[in-house]
Formats: structure tokens, sequence, C-alpha cells
């Protein structure tokens, strides 16, 4: 039954390897393309006889025709039942997952972590967790607490859905089973698509997302056509004049979904809907166009840099002030002299941007006032970046403002004492000698600092 895309498989295996000699996809140096012998078809009823299930047939077809765990998306296929992160005493139970939106089949969030776990005590958690692995086989991973399932029972036998074990949040892929979402990997593999969040997009070439695209007025569906157009590795001079358009036309997610493919495919005809954004009166606009500017532009890049320069002094919004700041960085602007007047801001929050920027200058020891003006700022988190910036800076004049305030912070919970301890290390002394010469008797804490640094190697 599944004979012929079998065979597609295990050509497109070979394409894919080829395709990715030095395994530059996310994973492959886990898995080089390589497979695992096939299960036995003994193997197979054994395993499905005592965990009183059948596995999906595509599934199994996959396990006794091409290879028992091996190549895959993310970090590989695990063997049948092998690598499992719950226990499988649940496996025959009806799954009750289901996309929380769109048409069955179709690709979205579960529905099933909608509950508050924080309410349930240990025994109502248990279930709840028993209840969410119920018909799931876990068969593959994606790292740190992401995990690809298999759905083997209930209304969506057959999905492969990705599993996030410490928020429990699911997500159903596109394809309608595991062969056909296994081979959407591989062929994506072999047009050199980016595969670093696969399956978590709508797959198809540009013209099969125009289609889907053009085919409908649900917003939603737009937005996952022009998503998945980010996974292309380049778009076609049509395709960018219709995005264009669509920015033109359309309006809200949409048109933003449009200038976000053309900012990735096509940053020099995305520039003058970019510029447009950044300088009208929108602040949510004026945000999105710089976190696009600072995604998409080409590093080094300084066409945006004057505007920005001119902008930077007026934001009220941290976030889009902090973008500011990353271009201009980006850019290779020594931030320094737009930064000074910020130290004094109201908000806590800018002054951290801004001497954490300012502490990137080649030339901070010309504006060491500000600095230690900076050591006694009120916030606390704003102490701590301020030590941090003065890095590579050991002036004998902060040595007083260290020791007021190692007086004041005589603990290491708020990670003062540590950092203070690292500008010191800069200082060029090399015995204690040194250090009482050179720093008054009245810096004790400093001294001490110095002593615990420098006398271990006296020691060896």
């Amino acid at each position: 039954m599944y004979e012929e895309q079998l065979n597609r498989i295990r050509r497109k295996l070979e394409l894919a390897a080829e395709a990715d000699p030095d395994y530059q996809v996310f994973g492959a140096r886990s898995h080089r393309y390589k497979m695992k012998q096939p299960l036995q078809p003994a193997e197979l009823q054994q395993f499905e006889q005592t965990h009183g299930v059948v596995l999906p047939e595509d599934y199994a077809a996959f396990l006794t025709g091409i290879g028992n765990g091996g190549a895959g998306p993310y970090y590989g296929i695990h063997p049948l039942g092998k690598k499992q992160s719950m226990e499988l005493d649940g496996l025959a139970q009806p799954s009750h997952l289901h996309p929380k939106v769109g048409p069955s089949g179709a690709g979205g969030h579960s529905e099933l972590h909608e509950t508050n776990l924080d309410s349930l005590s240990d025994e109502e958690y248990d279930q709840y967790e028993a209840r969410m692995f119920q018909g799931l086989l876990n068969i593959g991973e994606q790292g740190c607490t992401y995990e690809t399932m298999l759905v083997v029972t209930g209304e969506h036998r057959g999905k492969v859905v990705y599993l996030d074990l410490d928020s429990y949040r699911s997500f159903f892929t596109y394809e309608q089973n595991f062969l056909d979402w296994y081979e959407r990997w591989l062929d994506e593999t072999i047009a050199s698509y980016d595969s670093s969040w696969f399956g978590l997009r709508r797959g198809g070439d540009e013209r099969e997302l125009e289609s889907l695209y053009s085919s409908t007025a649900d917003k939603h569906v737009r937005i996952e056509a022009l998503q998945g157009m980010l996974k292309l590795p380049e778009i076609t001079d049509e395709m960018a004049a219709f995005l264009k358009e669509q920015c033109r036309e359309e309006s809200g997610e949409v048109s933003q979904w449009a200038l976000q493919v053309l900012a990735k495919m096509r940053f020099d005809q995305a520039e003058p809907l970019l510029r447009q954004k950044l300088n009208g009166k929108d602040n949510d606009a004026r945000l999105f166009a710089l976190q696009l500017i600072r995604w998409y532009m080409p590093q080094g890049d300084q066409r945006f840099a004057e505007e920005i320069v001119l902008l930077l002094p007026l934001e009220t919004n941290i976030e889009a002030f902090r973008f500011m700041t990353y271009i201009l960085d980006d850019a290779g602007v020594d931030l320094l002299q737009l930064m000074l007047p910020l130290f004094n801001h109201p908000l806590a929050e800018f002054r951290l941007q801004a001497i954490y920027q300012a502490g990137k200058s080649t030339s901070k020891e010309d504006a060491l006032p500000y600095f230690t003006k900076a050591l006694e700022d009120p916030d606390i988190g704003v102490k701590r970046i301020a030590i941090q910036a003065l890095s590579n800076v050991p002036e004998p004049a902060l040595l007083e403002v260290y020791e007021r305030l190692l007086l004041q912070h005589k603990t290491g919970d708020d990670y003062i004492r540590s950092n203070i301890s690292r500008r010191l290390q800069e200082f060029a002394f090399a015995s204690m000698d040194e250090v009482e010469r050179a720093v008054p008797a009245s810096l004790s804490q400093v001294r001490g600092m110095f002593r615990a640094s420098l006398e271990p190697y006296r020691r060896k």
C-alpha cells in the first residue's frame, strides 16, 4: 500500500545526504542521514501485542521498510519504544489531544493545555500528565523539553504532534500522517529550505503557498501561507511584487507578515515601506519596522542610522529603544555620546540599556564621571550593569566607589560583589605588596578582595 512512497523516501534519503554533505541542517550531525536496520514484522507484532495497540499503518510500514529509527527531523527518529519521555502504560488509551483551531487535520495548538497547572494538587497533576500522554508514542526529540510525538489512538490517529514537556503545550503538524510529514522533511532538506523550525510552518513551495493564500479570505490561513514562505531560500521577482501589493492592500497581521517575508527575502524592496513605518506616528508599527530592520538588514549596513539617531532621544517605548541601539551598534556606530544623556533617564530600563551600550565604547574612559554616578544609581540592576560596563577600565579613582558598594552589599545575593571582583582582577597588581603601596588602607574591602584573588597564587 505504501511501497511507492517508501521507494521515494529511499531515493530522497540519498539526495538529502548529498544536499547536506557537511551536516548543516539542524540535528543532522546526530543521525548523518543514516537509518537503523528495519524492524522485523514479528518484532512489530510483539510490540503491538504487549501494549494492546495497532500502530498507524504508514508508520509501521516505515519501521519495517525503511528503518527502525535513524535520520529524521531535528535529532532523528527514535527506534520503536526507545528513548521514551513517558511510560507506555497508557499507549492504548484514546488520545484526547486535538487542534485548538482550524478544521480537523490542520496544524494548530492543542486545547488540552488550557488547564491551570499551578492550581492542581499532586494527584491531579499526575492524572493530568497521564491524560496528556495517553495514546502518544515518543518518536523523536527536538532539544530542551521539546519532543516529537505520534498519535496512535483516538480521532487524530496517525498525526505527528510536537509537545513541550515543560508547559505541556502541543502543536499538530500540518501533514495527514507520519510518512507525509517525513517526506516533507526530505523535500525541504533537498531544496535547502530553513528547517530550524521544521513542521511548525505550512509546507509547500512558493507557487503552492501563493495558491493557498489566494484561495481563501480566511485571515489565519493567509498568515500561515505567508509564514510558510519564511522557510524558502529565495523568492521570485513576481512573488516580491505580489508581497508589496499585499503590504499596500491588506491591513493588520496579514500586511505585517507580507512585509516580514519581503524584508527577509528582498530587503532593498522592503526598505521604503519600513522607512514609512519608522517615521510614522504609530508606535506599534515603528517597533515592528525596527525589529525587521534588525533581523534582516545586512550586517554593517548604515542606511537607517541617520534617522534612528534623530529618533533615539524621543523614543518612549523601551523595546523600540532597545532595537534602535541594536541597529546602530550593528551599523558600527559608537553610541557613547548618544547614550550619556540617557544615564539620567527617569525610567531604570532606559538607564540600564543606555549604560550597557555605552559600555561597548572604546573611549568610555573619557566619560568616567557618568559611569561613576551610575554606580550610585538607586536601582540595583542599573548599578550592576554599570559595574559590568566598566570592564577594562582599571582606573584607581573607581576604587573608592567600589569600596562603598562593597560596604553596602555584604552578601553575594545581588551579584554586586562578584562583578566588582571581576573589575578588580583587571588591575595590574602582581602582589599584595603592590596593592598595599597603591591602595589606601582605608579601602579595607577592596584590599580584602585583592588579597583573596592574589594569595592563592602566592601559596602556589
